[in-house]
């Protein structure tokens, strides 16, 4: 007769830098990121952690804290909350691997490792200007051409994994505002309505953290790590075409290249 299995309690060690009571961040999210890097570093899926109350005698903060940051970390996927059993760590799907070959479509990448891969167009969201990160890359002229700002939401086997904004010229794309994008994607209406197609794109590569509005779409917390994308885009002849904003959530995505 066998036994049952018993999950095996990790050690969760004493946070090596103690909770900073001065800084900007706040206590359940400084435990909430020490927790993660033990996660994603140390625990293997099915660990059964520390209760809260031990958690809080190892953090120094309140249960309520404690449970602030398990919540985080259940809404990330790092964790399962078992009702009358404990928080064990979850067997999380391995991060989606983003070819640094950006001029490539993501979604081309992802289908073709046979992954569903979607954008959702995000019809409803308010229109909103040109961040000044990307309009600094312009000339005077292009910043004063007026835009058609569009949204979407790229999603990968049903889970949300980055997003997207664009600011595309309006004089050449007339009621693109108002039509259905092709498969939720800007570049494929472009080339397939109106003919367009970028030679030159400049992409820019940097880490930031989501706002509350993108860590509500993405599922995700609000310190959050992301990878930010920004693209400048001209056609042939010179014109701008369009500039762009992604971000893809650092612990759904990994970025890949050959050198």
């Amino acid at each position: 007769m066998s036994t049952p299995h018993t999950p095996t309690t990790h050690p969760v060690r004493t946070f090596a830098r103690p909770v900073d009571r001065r800084s900007p961040m706040p206590a359940w999210a400084q435990v909430h990121r020490d927790l993660r890097r033990q996660i994603d570093q140390e625990l293997p899926a099915g660990c059964q952690l520390p209760t809260e109350r031990d958690l809080s005698e190892i953090y120094g903060v309140s249960r309520i804290t404690i449970r602030q940051a398990l919540g985080g970390l259940a809404a990330d996927g790092y964790v399962e909350r078992r009702q009358g059993s404990g928080t064990f760590v979850a067997d999380r799907p391995g991060p989606v691997q983003h070819d640094f070959g950006l001029s490539t479509p993501w979604r081309d990448r992802f289908t073709a490792a046979g992954q569903d891969a979607r954008s959702i167009h995000l019809r409803d969201e308010p229109a909103v200007p040109e961040p000044y990160e990307l309009s600094r890359l312009l000339t005077p002229e292009e910043t004063a051409a007026k835009r058609v700002h569009l949204k979407r939401l790229h999603v990968v086997d049903q889970r949300a994994i980055g997003i997207t904004d664009s600011w595309v010229v309006r004089a050449l794309v007339p009621r693109l505002s108002r039509r259905t994008l092709i498969d939720g994607s800007v570049s494929r209406t472009l080339q397939e309505v109106y003919d367009l197609t970028p030679t030159t794109s400049n992409n820019y590569l940097e880490v930031g953290a989501a706002t509350s509005h993108e860590a509500e779409l993405l599922h995700a917390t609000l310190d959050a790590p992301l990878f930010v994308v920004w693209t400048v885009s001209h056609l042939s002849d010179g014109r701008l075409l369009e500039t762009t904003r992604t971000v893809w959530l650092g612990s759904r995505v990994r970025f890949h290249y050959t050198g």
